[in-house]
């Protein structure tokens, strides 16, 4: 049945395609099952681009079955809520306007948003009671250059969003406490291991491993997609916005501590 259900998109012209951006390549069938597992609330409809999608049309069949939908875009579009050009195959979740169901309010091609991801952080001067009520740009600038140079160094924080709602550690890896003793301080990295779509937002998960190897989430933030590129993503969270840069699977090699 499954194997019937997988052949369906290639016959009507929603299969075969690949995005120009996707980071694991086609999709297997787990991928392909896990992508359209929907959450309880969640009112986003799931499935697969087919031919004939335009910057007004979406050609669009549901992971449910049935014949492909036309959906209008053109709204969409011009208030860049389509994130990611659809191509043939991409798996796509989709938000249907409340009024007119012939209208997509949202596109997102989540081929496109799999990849590494990117982006720069900096650190601050570690609080000290001799300092006084000096601000960080005050500190910065008594400092001489070369102390300076080299302290205020930027750090690459990065994660993989993978196929099977899976996100792993992506980039340069820095130990705990390897700064303890720095008069500097970087940002926490948040630790994500799941994502997924929920009502048009993005929702990454913090994840712990329990005495017996299981992971069990410990946090989650719910981001709302700005943009989406082959090379940018902007996601912005309730406390602030994030953008992104792409890597090549290539250039991404760090490791992952947890595995």
């Amino acid at each position: 049945m499954l194997a019937l259900c997988l052949a369906m998109p290639v016959a009507s012209g929603c299969g075969g395609g690949t995005s120009e951006a996707g980071a694991d390549g086609a999709a297997d069938a787990d991928d392909v099952v896990a992508s359209t597992l929907q959450h309880e609330g969640d009112s986003t409809i799931y499935g697969l681009a087919c031919d004939g999608c335009t910057d007004t049309i979406l050609v669009f069949l549901s992971s449910i079955g049935g014949d492909p939908d036309t959906l209008n875009v053109l709204e969409a579009t011009r208030r860049h809520r389509v994130f990611g050009r659809p191509s043939i195959g991409d798996k796509l979740a989709v938000m249907r306007n409340a009024a007119d169901t012939t209208v997509a309010d949202l596109v997102i091609n989540m081929e496109t948003l799999r990849g590494s991801w990117f982006y720069e952080v900096m650190p601050t001067l570690r609080p000290r009671p001799d300092l006084g009520d000096l601000t960080q740009a005050q500190l910065l600038r008594l400092m001489p250059d070369t102390l300076r140079d080299s302290l205020v160094v930027p750090r690459e924080y990065g994660m993989q969003i993978r196929g099977e709602g899976r996100v792993s550690f992506a980039g340069k890896f820095y130990p705990h406490g390897q700064d303890d003793d720095s008069p500097v301080e970087y940002p926490q990295r948040r630790s994500y291991r799941q994502w997924f779509v929920y009502n048009g937002r993005l929702v990454l998960v913090e994840t712990q491993r329990d005495s017996l190897g299981q992971e069990r989430p410990t946090a989650t933030d719910t981001a709302v997609l700005v943009a989406l590129t082959p090379d940018t993503l902007v996601l912005r969270f309730t406390d602030r916005q994030q953008g992104y840069y792409r890597q090549s699977h290539l250039e991404a090699t760090g490791t992952d501590e947890r595995k």
